[in-house]
């Protein structure tokens, strides 16, 4: 599981720009941030460092080199052709990244969950979500054709782990040209689930886990149930999918907090194709109350299905009645 309060959205947003840049200051060097390459780290579970390469003793994942004691925030530049983006245009999006000391590109990643670079692109409504990878070149950078479905606000997380570095989560806010709504505006009050079944492709999906058990700040299990719509049959045919047998992106509605949550059943390092179900469970802690929208994402039969699910984590030592 990564968990990042890695984002806020800005306020203010440049509109049909050609490059966007999304990174912290980078801090001065320092011994500190200096590469570790003796050091191993689990990308989901980062306080598991070993000084040898292997396998995560918690998840199974193959370690990474990295170092654990580098804080400096890598930088991105975002670079849009055509320059001004359009609703129902298709554009092609370049992203360059950057070392944050010597500004080098970087062109070594580690695969994390079968890829190098996740990129998730939701509008600010939070109604349009993809998942997708960008293709990298010779020179290192990525790059990939999106179209937006309509006019308004987004946001484009990037994920990826710059090997030597430490794991990056970054956010580029864009919108679309002409469009005047106010971002603060568009912030969504998403409305709070009262079942937690969804259909999708012929199987159901329950999120079996009482709305009371959500709790900021607590590591919490999050168990689903897939079956076949109509007969209940249990499914024990899904497809891994980037390294697991289901995939999980969860944000607030401030987009303030970002989970990206496998199951703990990790089968990277295996060659394990399928298989799975009827029962996948997510490992998640939520950094803090609110309302939070999960797109949960499975593969059977070579189909690749998303459901959605709305719920409201509470404080600790809140209680709820319902959902």
């Amino acid at each position: 599981m990564r968990v990042a309060a890695a984002f806020a959205l800005l306020s203010a947003v440049a509109v049909g720009v050609a490059h966007l840049h999304a990174q912290a200051p980078a801090p001065a060097a320092t011994a500190a941030q200096a590469p570790a390459p003796s050091s191993f780290m689990c990308p989901m579970h980062p306080d598991v460092i070993e000084t040898a390469p292997g396998q995560c003793s918690r998840c199974g994942m193959t370690l990474v080199a990295a170092n654990p004691l580098g804080t400096a925030n890598y930088r991105l530049r975002v670079e849009t052709v055509p320059a001004v983006l359009k609703a129902g245009q298709k554009t092609r999006f370049r992203f360059h990244v950057e070392d944050p000391i010597t500004r080098a590109r970087v062109n070594d990643y580690a695969i994390v969950h079968d890829m190098p670079y996740h990129l998730f692109l939701i509008s600010r409504d939070m109604t349009h979500f993809e998942h997708v990878h960008p293709d990298r070149d010779a020179q290192g950078t990525f790059s990939i054709e999106l179209t937006l479905p309509k006019d308004g606000h987004y946001v484009l997380i990037s994920d990826f782990f710059p090997t030597g570095g430490s794991g990056q989560v970054i956010s580029t806010p864009i919108v679309t040209a002409g469009y005047d709504g106010d971002v603060m505006a568009a912030v969504p009050t998403l409305p709070v689930d009262t079942s937690w079944t969804r259909e999708a492709a012929g199987v159901t999906v329950d999120l079996r886990m009482a709305p009371s058990a959500l709790v900021a700040s607590e590591d919490l299990d999050l168990p689903l149930h897939f079956s076949l719509a109509g007969s209940g049959e249990p499914v024990k045919d899904l497809e891994r999918y980037l390294g697991a047998f289901a995939h999980a992106l969860i944000v607030n509605e401030d987009l303030s907090e970002y989970i990206h949550s496998h199951p703990e059943e990790s089968l990277e390092g295996s060659t394990v194709a399928g298989g799975g179900g009827p029962e996948v469970v997510f490992h998640a802690l939520f950094p803090k109350a609110g309302r939070y929208r999960a797109w949960i994402q499975f593969q059977r039969a070579g189909t690749l299905s998303t459901v959605v699910f709305t719920f409201r984590v509470l404080r600790p030592g809140e209680t709820i009645t319902g959902r």
